[in-house]
This record gives C-alpha cells, structure tokens and sequence, in this order.
C-alpha cells in the first residue's frame, strides 16, 4: 500500500466525498449520482475484483460527463493500487476538449477561477491543482521524463497504444482508466490497454448503448430481454447493465436544462420520389422500405430526386441563416443523406442554390475524410470548427464521439428506421452554447433551441416523438429467434476435440456454456434377498432336528418351525372390526402385497422405492458443460476440448455467459465537521488553525509555536485574568463561526509537461545563441556556419565528438560548422551530465548544463585563437 502523500488523490479524498454528501458543491443532482453510483460499486468490491468489472455510466451529450470523470479519481482513491488516474479518449479532438476545462496562464499555473473543480466547489481554495500531462506524440520525448510528477495523464487511444506496446508506461502506476465515449472500447486497441494495466481500475463513460458491430463492451454485464420486431417475431435483446444512466430526456427535464431542446419542422413536396437510371420514380413508403432491404446495390446507387430534397433544403438553410443572423453566433448544420452518390449530389445543390453557402459546405463519405489513424481530425472537419465550414454533409460517418457545439440544425434526408441513428444523429445538436437556456415553447432563432428538419415522407415524426419522450428498451444487440428448437448433436463427439458439430447454432454465442447430457447404462449389483435360513446354516447354528423346517417369525414376536414344502399362501384371515360387520382382506390387498406375509408394503416403503427410482433415473444421466470459444458456421462451433464420448442425437442446452447480478446496496457515513488541509505558501495547516491565525492578525495578535496567543512576542493569557481571557476565546470562536476566510490558492504548476517544453526551449535557445555568438568572432570561422572549414580540420574539441559518433558505431557525417558544433555541444553536455537534453527534468540541471555549454565554447574560441597564430 503506497503512503497517502504519494497518492494526491487519496489525500483529498474524505474532503471531496463529504462535500459531494453535504451538498456543499455545484453539481447537479445527476453528477453527484453517478459519482456516488461508482463510489457504491467500489464499496461492494466489484471493481477490484477478479475478473475486474467496469464501471458503466450513461449520460447523454452535453450532461457533464467530463466534470464527472474529473472527480471520479477523488473517489475511487482509496481503491486505486496506482497514483495516476489515466483519462483516455478515442481522437486528439476528444483529448482537447477534455484539457479545455483546466486552462493555465502564461507560467501553466491554473486559472482557478475557470477550473470547474474550483468554481463548483469541489475543492476549496487551497487545495492545489493535480498535474495534467498531455500524451501528444508530436511532443512526447520532451516531456517523458516527467511523466511520474504526473497526477492525471490524458491521451487519446491510438498514441497510448503506442506507449504501451513500447513498455513506456509503468503498468503498475496507473490507479484508475477513465474512459469517454466508452461504446468504442471493445475494439482490440481498448482490449490491448486494460489489458497492459490489468491492476487499474476501470470506468466507462459514454451517452450511447449502440455499437454497429454488435460487439459487446468488455468488462460490462448484459441482461437479456425478450421482446417483438415490427415484424411480430420474437427477438432477443442485449442491454448493457449500467451503474448509473442519465437520458437526454432527464437532462430536458431539469430547470434549467444543461442541453438544447429540439423542435421538428417538415418540408411536404408532390411526391416520394427515386432517381433512377436519368427517371424520376414514385414509391411509396413501405415499397421502399422493401426494395431496399432486398436489394442492396439498388439502395447503394438511387438519389432522392432533386424536386424532393430541394424543398428541405430550402427550409434548413432558412431556419440556418436565420439563427445565425438573429444570435451572431456561428451556428452550423448537419445533413444526412441517403448515400455516397446522393451525398455529393446535396452538397452540390447547396452550393448551387444559395450563394451565401459556395465555399462552406464540407462532405465526408469515407471514415478517413473524418478522423486519421492517429485520432486527429480531417482537413473538413479542422475546417467546420474553425467555422469555415456552416455544413457538413455525410452519410452516417459522422455521430458517436463527433461533437461541435455549435450544430443546431440537424438536416435528415435518409430513413431512419430505428432509435440507434435517430440518437446519433440528432444528438450531436444539443450541445448548449452561451445564451438564455431554452425556455418551455420553441424558438427558431432561440441559440439554445435545436432544430430537426426533415421530409414528411420519410415518416420521421414518430421516431421524433420517441426521442422526445425516451425509450427505456435501448438495446446493443439483437436477433431474431427463429424457433425455440433444441440443438442436437449430429455426429459423433470423440474425447478431445475441439469441434462439435450441431443442428442449429443461431442462438450459440462465442462464451456461452453448452451443457450437454448424456444417457449412461448404470450396472448395479442385485442382492439377493435375505434368507435366514442360509444364514444360519451359514454360521452352524441350525439344530439337525429343524432340518427342513423353516423359522417364521410368529405375530407376536416369537418363532416356530414350519415345513418349506406348507409355506402356501394362507387363506385369508377374517378382520374384526370394532363394529359388528366383518371384513375379508382380500389376496392383491396392499398389506399382503409380496411373495409372503412378511413382505407387505407400508407408506414408508412406497417413498424408499420412488427415491430410489429417481435416483437411478438420475445416474442414468451425465451432465457435461463445455464452453463456446467461436461460431464458425450454421452447424459447427469451436470449444474448448472435452474428455468424455458423446453419442449422436444428443440434445444441447444453451446458457448465457452474461447472466445479471442482484445489486446490494451501500451505506454512506457523513463525515460530521471534517477538518480539511490546506497549503499556505509551502506550509500544509488545518482549515481551521488557518482561519483562526487570519482572524487573530486582523485584530493585531499572532500565534507562537504551541498555538498560543501573542501580543508583542508575550502569551496574551499570561496577561489577561482567566475569567477575561476565557470570555476573549469564546468571542473568538464565535467569530470564526461566523466568518469566511478565503484560502489564496498555491503557486503550483497544473502543466508539468507544458513547463518541461517551455523549460527545454529556453535554455536550448540560450545554448543556440551562445553557438551564433562563436560564428560572430572576428576571423574565428572564416567560411561561417554554412562553410566545412572545421569539419575538414577540427580542432581537438571537435575530433573528441567525431570520435563519440564513431564509438556509438556511426560514420560522422557533418554537412557544415554549424551542424559540427551544435552536435559537439550537445555532445560534451550528455557525457559530463549523463543526460540527453530532453532528459533534463528540472530547471536547474538546464542551468548546470547551460554553463556546461560556456566552458565548452569558451575551450573551443581559444583552441580556434591558437590555430590562427
């Protein structure tokens, strides 16, 4: 366990989690929520455990997440095994937008006024700022090195893949990953990362449940639902478990809420209208819908007609100019069009018919033209957020984690036939921008009142009204049950193997369990019945003269000797009854059931004989589980071996993995008057004896050492009877009750890796300037820096650095002077520190190394003086 003072979050840990329960920050009611929602799950010990589970937070765009993700190391402090929380996201886009709430000034000390964890009161004044570093790779190997000063890293996925594959990070410092826009996580570079830090915890942020790949995130519990298509066939459904989720529609229900509100607006033209082939088609609806389900190229190459997109474009560019023109805010638009062709075909009629749009609409239609390899964002996209571009105009590339604030018309001209991109899509309008929060009735030119506009064709207006309203049956994945048929083994499985080849696999899934039972012929030994007779003879205590007599035992207990040959069934006894009627026991009567009249069959028997047949009904019977590893067809799965024979015809029952778990809830304690630390220039006191030292030297005393009262160095009690002195404190206290004493902030670096850089830049300038100073001597270098003089006759300093090439196995290979002395320089400063010039990790060995590069210089003029004479 790592000490508190090595873990910045663990120290400030009791002071957020009190103020968080007190109610003493800023948050909304749903930050605070989700925050406690994990701190619950790390009280019930399942993210630590093994296999670890994630925590899963679902809040729609523009809800807070980062402000969330912010706070969550304070929370999970005191599970972290490492003391750095690592805050990935999937683009350098993404990444930025993050660092964006923790600006610096010109020192990369934090502006604390514009930092949310000290605006909102999550941490109070005083307390210092974590150390951001900014994983870039642009700027990486100048700042790596201070990489353990860091409190929070923040990098997007491609660059940290990189990292880890290199080992740069040490897996065991990192505490806790924070991931957003978690739904992009099951790819192998995610998989790849947390496995690399498999002791760190795991958080998933992300305000989507929908994969296109139907690809489940990893570390996440589903549940499955059953439901009905639109077709009336019954589907499964797989929904994530989440920890905590917060909806669009509970953010539209807050006052005021933290998102633009939508409105719908429909165009209306002659008809539903295809080009096809040069002609104008008319479909209706469901034809459509048919057609293109059936036929796939068709629905690749058609166009909505020009007379039918035309209008909806006029109505989107309208409400657009207006918007802008009305708010001064440089509002922009989305378009979806139906596909690739009828992508650039909207982009043109934009272009060509309204002239305020030539130059500034963008189209994207491939995932390059998007975001690179790296995460770094297109030229297009550079240009829609620097506000060349007013429209985007794509064909579904563009939606989850894309995100610009400014997007307030959302233009469709595509079927949407389903909740999953209706979501994206109109979701990535509702980020607020500065102005009034929506109010209750919509606004077009309102800055804060999103507008969706469509053809009333394309029957968008239901989906619309969900969206509004919110759908509890969101879902990751589904498929459609054809038909509840058990799967049976086809062939033959020998002991082994890893295939097994079944009647069905529509509703296996790579990890579910197969239990497969097998039918077994159980041999048992019959015992032959119990005969006395044998018995005795058996041990000699049969008497000669009962020889061929049998022993009965009599009714009342005692025994008598009759012959084998007379052990005839008896005629049946008459019964007295207590009445006067009288009864014969008939011969099949149950009391006398048996080949005798010492067999008869009591209740106690009848249950020994049915416990005995299921037992031997379930010996007959071998259960075996076998677990899935791959579907490789309609009849074959891949498993992992089994060691036992199984025969054709068996049946197979399929169980899910993923199987929800009851919750169990946690209980807070509220930490009553906690007493917090705070840093006063370099000193760490209490809140409490700060406010108390503040308060005394307004009124002119001071406190000594042991925290006694002074006056002029004289303890104010030795001068003060007791009664007076004691009536003194109880107005003190009640003065420091009543007043506030702001805490100033500490001078501290919120940037190390932005400090490394500058740092390193200033003194390699100075080691620069010092070289150009050498060149300005009088006749030292006659050919100058672009001249070879020194490179063909080096003095002894410089024959010292070509021999360093030489023995790192390198031919020196020098161009001009300059290049020679600049490598002789930085040459001479590694070998006498032991560092490389990036390696530096604090201002005064860049000092140590600047004088370095003095004396250097100073030996070589004189050398190069001599060599004159």
């Amino acid at each position: 366990m790592m000490p508190d003072s090595d873990n910045y979050f663990l120290q400030y840990h009791s002071l957020v989690l009190n103020r968080l329960l007190q109610g003493q920050t800023g948050l909304y009611p749903h930050q605070q929520e989700a925050l406690l929602a994990i701190y619950q799950k790390a009280c019930r010990g399942e993210m630590d455990a093994s296999p670890r589970e994630a925590a899963l937070i679902l809040a729609g765009v523009g809800t807070g997440k980062t402000l969330i993700q912010a706070v969550t190391p304070f929370i999970l402090a005191p599970w972290m095994k490492g003391r750095t929380a690592l805050f990935l996201s999937d683009n350098c886009t993404l990444r930025a937008r993050f660092l964006k709430d923790f600006p610096t000034d010109y020192k990369h000390r934090p502006r604390y006024d514009e930092w949310l964890l000290y605006r909102l009161k999550i941490l109070p004044p005083g307390v210092p700022p974590p150390k951001i570093v900014e994983l870039d790779a642009s700027d990486f190997n100048s700042y790596a090195y201070c990489l353990n000063d860091a409190n929070m890293l923040v990098s997007n996925r491609q660059f940290l893949v990189n990292l880890v594959s290199r080992g740069d990070i040490e897996p065991g410092s990192i505490g806790v990953i924070i991931t957003d826009e978690a739904h992009f996580s099951a790819a192998m570079s995610y998989r790849t990362i947390s496995n690399y830090f498999e002791q760190s915890l795991l958080t998933y942020f992300t305000g989507s449940k929908f994969r296109s790949d139907s690809q489940p995130l990893p570390h996440v519990r589903y549940t499955q639902v059953e439901d009905e298509d639109a077709l009336g066939r019954s589907v499964l459904k797989y929904a994530p478990v989440a920890d905590y989720e917060f909806t669009l529609q509970d953010a539209w229900k807050l006052n005021p809420p933290p998102i633009k509100k939508l409105m719908y607006k429909e165009a209306t033209s002659t008809a539903f209208l295809i080009e096809e082939n040069g002609e104008e088609i008319e479909y209706n609806f469901e034809e459509f819908l048919n057609k293109a389900e059936t036929d796939k190229q068709w629905f690749r190459q058609i166009l909505f007609a020009d007379s039918f997109s035309m209008p909806v474009l006029e109505m989107a560019v309208e409400i657009l100019v207006r918007k802008r023109e009305h708010t001064g805010q440089p509002h922009a638009m989305l378009v979806r069009a139906l596909n690739i062709p009828h992508t650039h075909r909207v982009a043109k009629l934009l272009e060509e018919n309204f002239p305020i749009l030539q130059g500034r609409v963008g189209v994207i239609h491939s995932e390059h033209e998007s975001y690179d390899l790296a995460g770094r964002p297109s030229s297009i996209l550079s240009r829609f957020y620097s506000g060349d571009y007013w429209v985007i105009v794509h064909c579904g590339l563009v939606g989850v984690g894309f995100d610009h604030q400014w997007i307030s018309v959302s233009c469709c001209l595509c079927i949407l036939k389903s909740m999953s991109p209706a979501e994206q899509e109109w979701g990535r309008a509702l980020r607020r921008v500065p102005g009034e929060p929506p109010g209750y009735f919509p606004q077009l030119t309102h800055p804060n009142w999103g507008v969706v506009v469509t053809h009333s064709a394309l029957g968008l207006r239901e989906l619309f009204e969900k969206f509004q309203l919110g759908v509890t049956s969101d879902v990751i994945r589904e498929e459609v049950v054809r038909e509840r048929v058990r799967p049976l083994l086809t062939t033959e499985y020998e002991a082994g193997e890893t295939l097994l080849h079944l009647s069905d696999t529509s509703t296996v899934k790579p990890g579910d369990m197969l239990q497969v039972r097998v039918p077994v012929v159980v041999r048992e030994e019959v015992s032959s019945k119990f005969s006395l007779v044998k018995e005795l003879r058996s041990t000699g205590s049969l008497l000669e003269e009962v020889k061929g007599k049998s022993p009965v035992v009599s009714e009342s207990g005692g025994s008598y000797c009759v012959d084998e040959e007379d052990l005839t069934p008896p005629t049946p006894l008459p019964y007295q009854g207590r009445g006067e009627q009288k009864e014969m026991l008939e011969p099949d009567s149950p009391l006398l059931q048996g080949e005798g009249l010492g067999e008869r069959s009591t209740p106690w028997q009848q249950e020994v004989n049915a416990i005995s047949e299921k037992l031997t009904q379930i010996r007959s019977i071998r259960t075996y589980e076998i677990q899935v590893e791959a579907v490789l067809d309609d009849g074959t799965v891949q498993i992992t071996p089994a060691w036992s024979d199984f025969p054709k015809g068996v049946g197979v029952d399929v169980s899910k993995s993923r199987e929800p778990r009851e919750e169990r809830t946690a209980h807070f304690l509220s930490h009553i008057g906690l007493d917090w630390q705070v840093l006063v220039g370099e000193e760490l006191i209490s809140y409490r004896d700060y406010s108390r030292r503040v308060v005394l030297q307004k009124r002119g005393f001071d406190l000594d050492d042991q925290g006694e009262i002074v006056v002029g160095g004289v303890r104010l009690k030795d001068t003060m009877p007791q009664a007076a002195y004691e009536l003194f404190l109880k107005g003190l206290e009640t003065e420091l009750a009543s007043e506030v004493v702001e805490v100033p902030h500490p001078e501290a670096v919120a940037r190390p890796d932005k400090a490394k850089i500058e740092t390193q830049a200033i003194y390699g300038a100075q080691v620069r300037s010092f070289i150009n100073d050498l060149f300005k001597g009088k006749n030292l270098i006659p050919d100058g820096t672009n001249g070879c003089s020194l490179v063909e006759r080096p003095t002894k300093l410089l024959v010292e650095e070509m021999e360093r090439v030489k023995a790192k196995g390198h031919e020196p290979d020098f161009k001009s002077n300059s290049a020679l002395i600049h490598s002789a320089v930085f040459g001479f400063i590694k070998e006498k520190t032991g560092r490389s010039w990036s390696e530096h990790s604090s201002e005064q060995q860049y000092q140590e190394a600047l004088k370095l590069a003095r004396q250097f210089l100073l030996r070589l003029s004189e050398q190069l003086q001599w060599r004159r004479r």
